[in-house]
C-alpha cells in the first residue's frame, strides 16, 4: 500500500481471488464472512480442524497473498471495531492498536479555529457509531476526554463536541450523510492568522464582480474561501520531491471549460503604484 494507487489495486484483485477460491473450495465455509480490501472477518460453527483446513486452503489458493489470522471465541478486533458475543446478537466497540497514541492535533497549531473544533466531535461521532451500548460510549467519550485534554484543547469545546454527539442518535449516525452540491468557485489560501482579514475583505467587497455585466454570470454566488497549509519546519529542511523549474505566478489553467480564463492575466508580478512585487 506505499502507493496511493495501492488500495484501488488492490480491492480488485483481493476481490476476484475471493471469488475463484469460494468457487472452488468445498470444503466448509464461515457462515459469516466480510472484507475490507485486504483485511477480513468471520464467523463460523465448524470445528478447529475444518477452521484450519478452510485457512490453510487460503493461504496456498495463490502465491502472492499470505494471510496471518487471529481466532477467538468470544471477541474480535477488526480494523477499529471490537465485535464482540452478546447472548443471541453481536455487540462492537471502538478497539485502538497498541501503536496508536492518540496525537491528535495540538489546540495550539497555526490551523483555523473551525478545523480545530471539528476534530473532537468527529471523534466523539466515531464513537457514537462504533459503540453499541450506551453506557460503553459513555466510558470511552470520557476516555477521549483525556485524549484531547492532553493535547490542550480548552474544556469548552470538548464539552460542546461531546454533548453535541451524545445528542445524536446512533441510527442517523450510522447513515451515510448526502453532500449537497456546491457550485461555487473556490478561493484558496494560504492559512494564516492575518489572512483572516482578507477572506473577510472578499467577501465584504465581492458585490462589485457580482454586480458587473461580464462577471456576474461566473459570479453569481460568493466563493468559497478555503485555506491550505502552510510551509512547516520539516518543509524547510527535508525536500519530498525535487526542485521544479515551474515559474512562479497567476496563469490561464488553458481548459476549455474554464470560465475565468478569459478575466485571467498572465503576470509573475503583482503592480502597484509604487513598485513591482514578484
Amino acid at each position: 500500500m506505499a502507493t496511493k494507487m495501492g488500495p484501488s489495486y488492490a480491492n480488485p484483485f483481493v476481490g476476484y481471488i475471493k471469488n475463484q477460491f469460494f468457487n472452488q473450495f468445498h470444503g466448509t465455509k464461515p457462515e459469516l464472512y466480510g472484507r475490507y480490501i485486504d483485511d477480513c472477518i468471520g464467523a463460523t460453527s465448524s470445528s478447529r480442524e475444518e477452521l484450519d483446513h478452510f485457512i490453510t486452503s487460503v493461504n496456498s489458493f495463490h502465491p502472492a497473498m499470505k494471510y496471518t489470522w487471529e481466532i477467538f471465541e468470544t471477541s474480535i478486533a477488526f480494523l477499529d471495531i471490537e465485535v464482540s458475543i452478546n447472548g443471541n446478537g453481536l455487540s462492537t466497540s471502538v478497539h485502538y492498536k497498541p501503536t496508536d497514541s492518540h496525537s491528535y492535533l495540538l489546540h495550539s497549531s497555526s490551523h483555523p479555529s473551525q478545523v480545530k473544533n471539528s476534530i473532537p466531535f468527529s471523534q466523539f461521532l466515531r464513537l457514537r457509531r462504533l459503540c453499541s451500548d450506551d453506557s460503553d460510549f459513555s466510558n470511552k467519550s470520557e476516555e477521549m476526554r483525556h485524549f484531547f485534554k492532553k493535547r490542550g484543547y480548552p474544556d469548552s469545546v470538548v464539552n460542546t463536541a461531546q454533548h453535541h454527539a451524545q445528542q445524536t442518535d446512533r441510527q442517523s449516525a450510522l447513515q451515510t450523510s448526502q453532500k449537497e452540491k456546491n457550485e461555487r468557485i473556490p478561493f484558496t489560501l494560504t492559512y494564516h492568522p492575518h489572512n483572516l482579514a482578507a477572506q473577510n475583505t472578499i467577501l465584504k467587497n465581492f458585490k462589485l464582480l457580482q454586480n458587473d455585466s461580464e462577471t456576474g454570470r461566473i459570479f453569481s454566488q460568493p466563493p468559497l474561501i478555503s485555506f491550505k497549509r502552510d510551509k512547516n519546519i520539516g518543509n524547510l529542511l527535508v525536500r519530498s520531491v525535487l526542485k521544479s523549474d515551474d515559474q512562479p505566478g497567476t496563469f490561464k489553467c488553458a481548459l476549455k471549460r474554464c470560465n475565468t480564463c478569459p478575466f485571467i492575466h498572465n503576470a509573475d508580478k503583482i503592480t502597484g503604484p509604487m513598485q513591482a512585487i514578484d
